[in-house]
C-alpha cells in the first residue's frame, strides 16, 4: 500500500507540478525539491557516475550522474528521463562544459612514520604516504642470519633511497647493559643506552642537548617515549615487524627517527 501511494504521488507531481532539467550554455537548471537550482559549470568541482542494477536488469540499468559543487551535491537519475539516450546526451554535455580542477599534490604528514624491520635487522622507514624515506640494515659480513649479536653485534646502518649511508650505530659496551654510539660522517651525534636487563627501556642523548626516555612495557602493543622538554613519541605495534610511529611535530627530526628504528631492531633481537 505505501508503495502504491508513493507511485500515485509521483505521477500527480509530474502532472501538476512539472519540474524539468534545463541546460544553458554556462549553467544547468537542476530540479531540487519543488524548485530548480542554477548550477554553473564553472562551480562544479567533480562529477561521478554510478550504475545500479542486477544481472537481470543489465539491459537497462539505472544510472545516476552526480555533480559536486563546494556547497552541495546534485544527482541526475536516468530513471527520471525518457530514455537512456537522453541521459547520455545530458551527461556528455555537462561533462564537456566542466573544467577539471587541478588537485593539489598530497604532502606527507609530519611526524607520522612506518617502520618495517625483518628479524635479520633489515628494513625501511616510510612516511605517511607510504613512500620510502630511508633504508636500514644490519651490517653483517657474509650471509645475514638470526639470531645474531651473541658474541659480536654488527653495526646498524641507515641509508637514503640511493643506498648512501646517513647514520651508523655501533656497540661500544656490552658487559651488562649495552651502550651504543650513533655517528654521522664519523661524528658522534647520539648516545643510546639500555636501561633494563629486559631490553625494554632505552635513553637517548643527542649532541644537540635533546634527551629522551623510551619504554616498551611487556605484553603491550602501545608504548612510547618522552623527552626532557615534554615532547612525546607514540608507537603502535601492528605486528612484531611493523610499527606505526607518531612523533610530536615540534620534536620530529631524522636523527630521532633513525634511533627509534634501531630500537625496533633491538626489540626484535630479544623477542
Amino acid at each position: 500500500m505505501p508503495t502504491l501511494l508513493l507511485a500515485v504521488w509521483m505521477v500527480a507531481r509530474r502532472i501538476f507540478l512539472p519540474c524539468y532539467l534545463e541546460l544553458e550554455p554556462d549553467a544547468a537548471l537542476i530540479p531540487a525539491g519543488r524548485q530548480r537550482v542554477k548550477v554553473r559549470y564553472a562551480d562544479i568541482e567533480a562529477t561521478q557516475e554510478r550504475i545500479f542494477g542486477t544481472q537481470k536488469q543489465i539491459i537497462r540499468p539505472m544510472m545516476a550522474f552526480k555533480l559536486r559543487t563546494k556547497e552541495r551535491t546534485f544527482e541526475i537519475n536516468s530513471k527520471l528521463l525518457p530514455d537512456k539516450a537522453s541521459y547520455v546526451e545530458i551527461r556528455d554535455f555537462i561533462t564537456s562544459r566542466v573544467t577539471p580542477k587541478e588537485e593539489k599534490p598530497k604532502s606527507a604528514e609530519r611526524g607520522l612514520y612506518g617502520f618495517h624491520c625483518a628479524y635479520e635487522g633489515n628494513g625501511a622507514i616510510y612516511n605517511s604516504l607510504g613512500e620510502i624515506l630511508w633504508r636500514f640494515k644490519t651490517w653483517q659480513t657474509g650471509t645475514g642470519h638470526y639470531p645474531y649479536g651473541v658474541f659480536h653485534l654488527p653495526d646498524f646502518v641507515v641509508a637514503d633511497p640511493a643506498d648512501k649511508e646517513v647514520y651508523r650505530i655501533k656497540l661500544k659496551r656490552q658487559f651488562s647493559l649495552g651502550k651504543f654510539e650513533m655517528t654521522e660522517n664519523g661524528a658522534v651525534i647520539c648516545v643510546i643506552r639500555q636501561r633494563s636487563f629486559l631490553r625494554n627501556k632505552f635513553t637517548l642523548e643527542f649532541s644537540n642537548g635533546q634527551k629522551w626516555v623510551f619504554r616498551m612495557p611487556l605484553f603491550s602493543v602501545r608504548f612510547g617515549g618522552i623527552s626532557d622538554s615534554g615532547a612525546k613519541v607514540r608507537v603502535l605495534v601492528r605486528t612484531h615487524n611493523l610499527w606505526h610511529v607518531w612523533i610530536d611535530p615540534a620534536a620530529d627530526n631524522r636523527q630521532l627517527v633513525a634511533a627509534l628504528a634501531f630500537i625496533h631492531r633491538e626489540r626484535l633481537r630479544f623477542n
